[in-house]
């Protein structure tokens, strides 16, 4: 089965959201945008940002080391003149003695966090994720610190339709994820970040951090929108006595209901095996094309080969990983997708006769007192 992408627009979504997703569920991916004059690629590997590429002329290496003043005009010029499609501008400024081969790495460093920036602050646009499993090997990983750097670019925001589209509401409870104080010490979070860390001592909303805050309102929710994007904070979860009691009843409950459709997407498996043998794998990636981008990472880490049923634990623990406060309806409408992928594609491939058997074999889920 080949890797599985997913496409959208920036206007249903943030790329910081979309980041979000990718560095908590670990992901090896390649994240492309496209803007108005420009596009940029930010690669990524188990989730760390590894290295960006941009055809914007101004984030290239060489105009990072002008601007710095690391470069003269006339070496920049002599750089570019010997830089031909072939050869990398890094290995021509060390061959041309304008770089030192320890201070290449720095600078590529400077170079990637320039286009992160430019990315972060896309207001509109399109995205295409794709998620592999290793990065071509022209691809050169850079150790960068991916939630240092991503919180500096989001310090460098000023547009407050990114920070609200980031933030969502103002009632929406948030907590500290368990870890992060000793995540915080390590990364020498700044005094902003450390304030708002501060403040969630208890689950709190947004409009109470707001309230409580010594930052203007746009600085703490653009703070708070970058503690989230590298999963500092997330969405507090109901934790009572009661919500304790029923966690293990739950995931019975959720495993009963995604071996329910199994058994259906077995049996539409078979059937459409019967009628195109091993080409049923390509059936499949077309079925999965047809769910929506944002169930699309839920999927990640499957293959759907084995009979076409869905593994419960990775499913599991990717709709957990996400802090979704409801993962019941989460499951339920990822399933719920797939078996109308299922059925549209067969419809397309086969026609209404056999689109008709499989919707047969689809009722058997309102037999699901769970469902009911």
């Amino acid at each position: 089965m080949t890797d599985l992408s997913i496409r959208g627009s920036l206007d249903e979504t943030t790329v910081p959201d979309l980041f979000r997703s990718l560095i908590r569920s670990g992901e090896t991916a390649i994240a492309s945008f496209d803007g108005v004059g420009r596009s940029d690629v930010v690669y990524f590997r188990e989730g760390r940002i590894i290295s960006a590429s941009s055809s914007d002329p101004d984030t290239g290496l060489g105009e990072i080391l002008l601007r710095s003043g690391e470069l003269t005009v006339q070496q920049y010029q002599h750089a570019m003149e010997k830089t031909a499609v072939a050869r990398r501008t890094g290995a021509v400024l060390v061959e041309l003695g304008y770089l030192q081969p320890e201070e290449l790495m720095r600078a590529s460093e400077r170079q990637v966090s320039a286009i992160v920036s430019a990315v972060l602050a896309y207001r509109s646009g399109t995205y295409t994720v794709e998620f592999v499993a290793d990065l071509p090997p022209e691809i050169i990983a850079l150790p960068i610190p991916t939630e240092r750097l991503l919180l500096d670019a989001l310090r460098g925001i000023e547009y407050w339709s990114l920070v609200w589209r980031g933030i969502g509401r103002l009632d929406r409870l948030l907590e500290v994820v368990p870890g992060a104080d000793m995540r915080a010490y390590q990364l020498e979070m700044t005094d902003e970040e450390n304030h708002i860390l501060s403040l969630l001592n208890e689950p709190r909303t947004v409009e109470a951090l707001c309230a409580r805050s010594y930052l203007p309102n746009f600085v703490t929710c653009r703070t708070v929108w970058g503690l989230l994007t590298v999963n500092f904070i997330r969405d507090a979860e109901e934790s009572g006595p009661e919500q304790q009691r029923t966690t293990v009843e739950s995931e019975y409950e959720l495993e009963a209901l995604v071996e329910g459709y199994n058994g259906v997407f077995q049996s539409i498996f078979g059937l459409v095996f019967q009628r195109i043998g091993d080409h049923i794998y390509d059936f499949m990636d077309r079925v999965v094309l047809k769910v929506s981008p944002a169930t699309m990472p839920y999927l990640s880490g499957m293959t759907l080969v084995n009979e076409g049923r869905i593994d419960f634990d990775q499913l599991y623990n990717n709709v957990f990983a996400s802090g979704s406060n409801d993962p019941f309806a989460v499951i339920e409408n990822i399933l719920g997708e797939l078996l109308a992928g299922w059925i549209l594609e067969v419809r397309r491939e086969f026609g209404p006769e056999m689109e008709k058997e499989v919707i047969r074999l689809a009722q058997r889920l309102k037999k699901s007192p769970r469902v009911e």
